[in-house]
């Protein structure tokens, strides 16, 4: 009886994929959700392809599980991928529909998935993935995930045992997970611009897990990354066996070290944790075995995926897209930095991280906005900030409190009427959006290339 419950779930799964392609939908989550409304053991029941690599973490799931999937089908690999970030266990069992055929049996070689950390409890046990890259285990949201070792002890308590990790040897937190499982760590040895204090308003360890002493760190990056030790017992931070050894911001390369033996990849992204993800995702393929050289390749075909992260040109700006996303003052606070003292040169900072589906009833928590490092914003390249959305006054106050001159700020509750009161003449343009505002940001960046182009033909005809 289960198993003809199983292929009618399967077959019903494939009919709704259809009729919503036809409708011109995604069709990432609703196939699933129908599968595990007819087979609640749908996952289990799946027969799996014979490899199956998973992807997890706080922040980086996706830019990563998207660099593995495109490696793998550049290798001539047929693959299947939850690509657009459809993480929980309804996006997965939609990618495990994709991954048969109508009578049940797996029709690819790879199965790769990004899977939500909160959510892992109910996919992990069931897919039994045979590696799983952890980027990270940060604070998240408040009301989604609680605190990071909460979310710790769901992956140490649901990933199967048989399961080869594929860790953060940078990360305190998530480098801990699982000790009895194998595993091989990847990590950034120290650089220039590491210090030996926290300099971010969030530090989730920084207390000795063995003995309850204030931790050391021979270099620290930002939050909890880095390398430290306990000054009263033995605990440190793992050794990597994928070191990067260099990092070659002008020629757009990165040094991976591993067994003695150095190669030179192309660096797909020049934000620091989008290297982190890139670290992953190699360390992942030469523990799969696909050659060093092979993946140098791909490496230089592919790109950050553009949800994520885009660049473009409006006249003589250049436009630079990237998520922060809403709700996780850690991941913000990433791009906060990247933004405010990687980057150079003028430029104006848009901001428009509401959430999508929550400022509709005006019931998004503003309180993780004081957890984000704003701070960061407060140096003299940038020139504007723009505040877009129902809270930019809340944004503002942040801002404000970080010691932001009031001058550059600008507030518009209409996204779109925002483009017309900024500053046209500027070398960069940031524009920040949120995970579930992507395609207002696509939108709001092709007023962006209209206006601004407009703007800059027009000065040059008159200088003309």
């Amino acid at each position: 009886m289960g198993q003809i419950r199983y292929y009618f779930a399967l077959w019903a799964s494939k009919a709704v994929y259809i009729l919503l392609r036809l409708l011109k939908r995604n069709a990432t989550m609703y196939p699933g959700f129908i599968a595990l409304k007819i087979c609640p053991d749908y996952l289990k029941r799946t027969k799996k392809s014979p490899n199956v690599l998973c992807v997890t973490g706080t922040n980086g799931k996706t830019t990563t599980t998207n660099m593995v999937a495109d490696i793998l089908s550049e290798s001539g690999m047929k693959i299947v991928s939850n690509r657009y970030g459809s993480n929980i266990n309804t996006g997965v069992a939609t990618a495990l529909t994709h991954s048969v055929n109508i009578f049940g049996k797996p029709k690819i070689d790879a199965l790769v998935l990004e899977v939500d950390e909160r959510f892992s409890r109910l996919i992990l046990p069931f897919i039994k993935p045979d590696y799983l890259i952890v980027t990270n285990l940060f604070r998240d949201s408040i009301k989604r995930n609680a605190h990071p070792e909460y979310i710790f002890s769901i992956l140490d308590t649901y990933v199967p045992k048989e399961t080869k990790l594929i860790l953060n040897a940078d990360c305190l937190q998530s480098s801990q997970l699982l000790k009895d499982n194998a595993r091989v760590y990847f990590g950034i040895d120290k650089l220039d611009t590491d210090v030996t204090e926290c300099i971010n308003l969030i530090n989730d360890f920084s207390i000795c897990p063995v003995c309850d002493s204030k931790l050391k760190f021979n270099y620290l990056r930002y939050h909890h990354i880095g390398n430290a030790y306990c000054p009263n017992c033995d605990f440190k931070s793992f050794d990597a066996n994928y070191r990067l050894t260099n990092i070659d911001y002008d020629n757009k390369e990165i040094t991976v070290e591993h067994n003695g033996k150095k190669d030179v990849y192309p660096m797909v992204n020049r934000a620091l944790y989008n290297i982190y993800n890139e670290l992953a995702a190699v360390s992942l393929m030469s523990e799969f075995g696909v050659d060093a050289e092979m993946v140098k390749d791909y490496m230089s075909k592919i790109s950050v995926t553009q949800t994520r992260y885009n660049e473009t040109k409006a006249g003589k700006t250049e436009v630079i897209r990237t998520m922060a996303k809403g709700q996780n003052s850690v991941s913000c606070s990433r791009t906060l930095d990247f933004v405010g003292n990687n980057e150079k040169g003028d430029r104006t900072v848009f901001i428009m991280i509401d959430d999508l589906f929550e400022r509709r009833d005006s019931s998004e928590f503003m309180g993780w906005i004081y957890d984000a490092d704003f701070e960061f914003l407060n140096v003299d390249g940038v020139k504007q900030i723009v505040l877009a959305g129902p809270r930019c006054f809340d944004y503002k106050l942040r801002l404000l409190i970080a010691g932001v001159s009031e001058d550059k700020i600008l507030c518009e509750q209409d996204e779109f009427k925002a483009v017309d009161i900024m500053d046209k003449d500027i070398d960069k343009l940031y524009l920040l959006h949120d995970t579930s505002t992507y395609d207002l940001a696509c939108k709001v960046e092709e007023k962006i290339k209209t206006v601004f182009s407009k703007a800059h033909s027009e000065k040059a005809g008159e200088q003309a």
